[in-house]
């Protein structure tokens, strides 16, 4: 008889691929990513709270099951428990994996081994991603452990697939939030005593975190049915996510631009990434308006600006701290043409582009909002009425533009004696919000003739908050007109004195790049050989 060949089975052909994909794969992952998931797995840290996790998993799975007794054959008990799982889940996820990655990052700057990163080939944007990533391999673990007893849930009734899985995604998104929100915590921290204040911060942020979501996974679990039913908790979900994902974005570039080099461009991307969330923010805005028409184009439009007002305060507050000199490096990556200086020079580094850049962008969104309001029927409007949409939108401009102007001019002055950091300009912005708002309350306490203290007068126009707030709730006892003609030529007066920086940043011209360093990057990145295009071109 004849001898039959063995045939190989197809599935370990499949594997060897798949093996050879891995190693492939391996080869190319991010050698941050190895070693801080080397290092984090073999930590008694992680193994503790590992430990912790199972143990609190199994004791709540007795727990629940012996206090429910024999009803829980009949009694949907699947909400409780899994109440209680996802408290266990939450406690990793929101405390330790945010934590350890800000201390990866932290060690680096304890132990002066961030010296030897910054020499390699890897970007800074690689290692904050293989920091993040690290942490992302933690909170799988922490996920595979718990999973089985989440799918316990589903044996006791009373919970679905789909409030599990929204469950799961919430957790998982706010872990990644906190995780990169942590690991700027950690670029910030490099020296020892900075180190304590901002752990100490950053424990304290966690951990209401952590409180505020065991209430909000209460009401979601127990309330889902009528949550999953409504068509604008999906809205809401989805602008949620649009939100997360430009902040997550934001974040990442802040992180990756604080342990750049002091000669990069460090200021460009997070500025296209402002202008992404803000694009955002507006058609998300304009939602409402569309689904349920002009009556409620006030109540968007004063939502719109109390927003707006406060994230382009929060962002002139770092880029108007910005150094105002500009690296050789950085002046060759500057716009050439006439059509690109016109409109991306606003995205230049410095403290004066950064002020017209904030200022720009709301003076646009309140422009549009202003517009709206003139041309849309508002005789159904049930809450603000025209003529307080309007000096609310013009004293919260005036005072943005004001105060921003304020603080850089300070900065700037500052800046001629001593140097000024980039926190130390946001502290010095805060510095002066907290002056305008609390200095004429100490002022009318203070004052025997000046016994206003519970109420608002015009002692207090300096003070943005408290005006516009009465402005909102009682526009009788604010003198609109009064407020706007001192702070709209006081916000005028401070732009205008602020034009000769703004000037002088303008000036910049983009350098070419010396000869020597153009003939080093032709030999590091060789052109391609030209090769024929198709068969009746000669190879010679």
């Amino acid at each position: 008889m004849s001898s039959v060949a063995p045939i190989t089975p197809s599935w370990r052909n499949w594997l060897g691929k798949a093996y050879r994909g891995l190693e492939r794969i391996a080869d190319r992952a991010n050698p941050i990513l190895v070693k801080e998931t080397r290092q984090a797995l073999k930590s008694r840290q992680f193994i503790v709270t590992f430990l912790v996790v199972l143990i609190a998993c199994w004791i709540a799975s007795f727990t629940v099951v012996a206090i429910v007794g024999p009803d829980v054959y009949f009694v949907a008990a699947g909400a409780q428990m899994l109440h209680v799982y996802a408290i266990i889940l939450a406690f990793p996820l929101m405390m330790i994996v945010p934590y350890s990655a800000f201390r990866s990052l932290a060690a680096e700057q304890e132990d002066n081994t961030y010296d030897l990163l910054s020499i390699t080939t890897l970007t800074t944007g690689q290692i904050v991603t293989g920091k993040l990533t690290s942490a992302i391999v933690q909170m799988l673990v922490f996920l595979s452990a718990v999973s089985p007893c989440i799918a316990f849930t589903f044996l006791l009734r009373g919970v679905d697939a789909l409030t599990v899985t929204m469950l799961l995604c919430y957790l998982i998104l706010t872990s990644l939030g906190l995780s990169i929100l942590a690991l700027l915590a950690g670029t910030l921290a490099k020296v020892r005593y900075s180190q304590v204040l901002v752990s100490v911060l950053l424990v304290l942020l966690l951990a209401g975190f952590f409180i505020m979501s065991i209430l909000l996974m209460s009401e979601f679990i127990y309330d889902s049915y009528s949550y999953l039913r409504d068509v604008w908790f999906w809205v809401g979900n989805l602008a949620f996510l649009t939100l997360h994902l430009t902040t997550f974005a934001l974040l990442h570039a802040a992180a990756s631009a604080q342990i750049a080099f002091n000669s990069e461009n460090r200021s460009t991307p997070l500025r296209r990434l402002m202008l992404l969330q803000q694009a955002c923010f507006f058609g998300w805005m304009a939602l409402p308006v569309i689904e349920e028409g002009t009556r409620i184009i006030n109540e968007v439009l004063f939502v719109t600006a109390v927003i707006s007002g406060i994230y382009w305060y929060a962002m002139g507050t770092f880029l108007t701290s910005e150094w105002p000199h500009l690296s050789r490096r950085v002046q060759r990556s500057l716009p050439q043409s006439q059509l690109g200086r016109a409109f991306f020079t606003w995205l230049n580094p410095g403290p004066g582009t950064g002020y017209m850049f904030c200022v720009a962008n709301l003076t646009m969104l309140f422009a549009v909002g202003l517009l709206l309001m003139v041309f849309t029927d508002q005789a159904r409007t049930r809450w603000l009425n025209s003529e307080q949409i309007f000096y609310f939108y013009s004293l919260s401009w005036s005072y943005v533009v004001f105060y921003l102007g304020l603080g850089k001019l300070l900065i700037s002055l500052a800046r001629r004696f001593v140097f000024v950091s980039l926190t130390a300009g946001f502290l010095l912005h805060v510095i002066l919000l907290l002056a305008g708002c609390g200095g004429p309350q100490v002022l009318s306490f203070m004052s025997s003739a000046l016994q206003f203290g519970s109420q608002y007068s015009l002692l207090h126009i300096t003070n943005p908050i408290w005006t516009l707030a009465e402005l909102v709730d009682n526009g009788a006892a604010v003198d609109a007109l009064t407020v706007l003609l001192v702070i709209g030529p006081a916000a005028i007066i401070v732009l205008l004195l602020n034009m000769r920086s703004v000037a002088i940043e303008l000036q910049h011209q983009r350098r070419n790049l010396p000869a020597r360093v153009a003939e080093d990057e032709a030999q590091l990145h060789p052109e391609p050989e030209t090769r024929p295009s198709n068969p009746w071109e000669s190879g010679e």
